[in-house]
């Protein structure tokens, strides 16, 4: 499988968010993690309707080389100006390559009311 991913794979640039907690206070940095792999969309984008509203959820795998990506879940990295948060992480260490499914991750937008405009 690893010798598959030379054909597919491209130079990519993710930023992981990190999160801190200082003296009550919570600080985000970034850290840049240049490497090469494969970005894919996982599955359909759908609209799923629920009680508190509707939502669309983009999801993405992204298959690497062993160590070049080195993400745990629950980890949010940034591409393209999108968010996102590690669902799943497969380790096919004696393949030499790791797999991660990404969901696009909840991010508030500032809501403009009339007494605003």
């Amino acid at each position: 499988m690893n010798t598959t991913l030379y054909g597919w794979e491209v130079p990519l640039t993710l930023e992981r968010v990190i999160q801190d907690v200082n003296e009550g206070d919570l600080s985000t940095t970034t850290q840049t993690i240049n490497f090469k792999g494969v970005w894919q969309p996982q599955k359909d984008e759908q609209l799923e309707l629920k009680a508190e509203g509707q939502r669309s959820w983009e999801w993405i795998w992204i298959h690497a080389v062993s160590s070049t990506l080195n993400l745990e879940t629950a980890d949010k990295v940034i591409f393209n100006n999108k968010r996102y948060k590690v669902m799943l992480k497969k380790d096919y260490g004696l393949n030499n390559f790791v797999e991660y499914q990404l969901c696009r991750d909840y991010e508030e937008t500032e809501v403009i009311s009339d007494e605003d405009q």
